[in-house]
């Protein structure tokens, strides 16, 4: 973790090690999982089995709930959480968190974050706010957020946008980056099929780039029809447009027999070991989860060259990085290593490595667990 290029670290050496428990509630109103809710998830159940008391405050109807193993169900709440100013919601956070002795305050999504910091203040506890994405914050935040104990970002380069902002003051930003379960992404033997299979996980979203890889997947059919690609995600929109553009391109390239949209799936590991090269195609990436999941899985990844992919693959010998929005880099790269065992799983094995030492949900957890323990000490 780092604050002002200082490892988190060190800079912790001047406060006490404590093992006194926190009681520390989580709040999300996701109302479906990626990225950004298994970080949540993780967390939560990582802190609960520390012994600390964990709650959690979440959508009704959030498969998010059913992620919180580790924490008990009567301290799992169920708020409206509908937009920025929810009054409602407000008023039951403030309750729930006096009627349960609440420490401090943990807000993931920007649409919670004016609620987290009116309820805090109200309840009369810290709070922090976790920064998953790139996209610039309002400068309304500056004023509804300035009594943050703590502003974390889930990588370097979601911390560098922060800092470019200047929405928080420097001593107030934290960089924890995401850490991932890496016992439920065991490596695996690479299986050699009749058919090699390139795949990708991700929601539907324009952002990922599916349209990319697609294209990319026309291009290495002309030469390798043998190759199947899949793509694993659920479309969010309301009107489900983006799963129907996919499904029209990939009709439109005559690649229904060697592109699949698959739909998502809630055991991604098992869904990894399918695969023979991982892609990531995407335009933006503030981390690039399903990246560090393929690798801990000892998949093989392309990826492209967004922020996030190019701080999980920071060295050639972990990854092959491409240009964004280039269908033809893209299929050299697929084929280039669909023909060269020995790098595919040279670079299977150095980035499980990679990730086992540098993403670790472990690590994630004790410095968000120190981070906690410094702003109840300053509040």
């Amino acid at each position: 973790m780092y604050k002002l290029g200082i490892p988190f670290a060190i800079q912790l050496l001047a406060v006490a090690p404590s093992t006194l428990v926190m009681r520390i509630l989580q709040i999300c109103s996701a109302r479906s999982i990626g990225g950004g809710e298994r970080h949540v998830a993780g967390l939560s159940n990582g802190l609960a089995k520390r012994g600390h008391h964990i709650f959690a405050a979440v959508a009704p109807n959030s498969p998010l709930a059913g992620e919180l193993g580790d924490l008990p169900s009567e301290n799992i709440a169920r708020f409206s959480l509908r937009n920025a100013i929810d009054i409602s919601s407000t008023v039951k956070i403030v309750k729930f968190t006096r009627t349960n002795g609440i420490e401090i305050i943990h807000a993931h999504l920007a649409k919670d974050y004016p609620t987290v910091a009116a309820a805090a203040r109200l309840a009369g506890v810290p709070y922090v706010i976790t920064r998953h994405v790139l996209f610039p914050m309002s400068r309304l935040h500056r004023r509804l957020l300035s009594n943050a104990g703590a502003v974390i970002a889930i990588s370097n380069a979601v911390a560098a946008s922060l800092r470019q902002q200047r929405i928080f003051p420097e001593e107030k930003l934290f960089a924890i980056r995401y850490g991932i379960d890496t016992e439920s992404f065991p490596a695996h033997e690479p299986v050699r099929r009749d058919r090699l299979r390139v795949g990708a996980i991700g929601n539907l979203d324009p952002v990922k780039g599916f349209d990319v890889l697609i294209r990319a997947a026309a291009i290495v059919n002309d030469t390798r029809p043998e190759i199947e690609f899949e793509i694993v995600g659920e479309d969010r929109s309301r009107d489900g447009r983006n799963e129907m553009g996919l499904r029209r391109l990939i009709a439109d390239l005559g690649l229904e027999k060697t592109v699949i949209l698959s739909g998502w799936t809630s055991d991604v590991s098992s869904k990894l070991r399918d695969f023979d090269v991982f892609v990531s195609s995407s335009r933006s990436e503030s981390f690039g989860a399903a990246i560090a999941e393929a690798m801990l899985s000892t998949v093989p990844v392309v990826a492209s060259s967004t922020e996030g992919a190019m701080e999980i693959i920071s060295d050639p010998s972990l990854g092959v990085v491409v240009p964004l929005d280039s269908p033809e880099r893209l299929a050299e790269a697929i084929l280039s290593l669909v023909d060269n065992d020995a790098k595919m799983n040279q670079l299977g094995r150095a980035g499980r490595d990679h990730v086992l030492k540098t993403f670790s949900l472990e690590r994630m957890v004790d410095e968000t667990e120190s981070l906690y323990r410094r702003v109840i000490s300053q509040a």
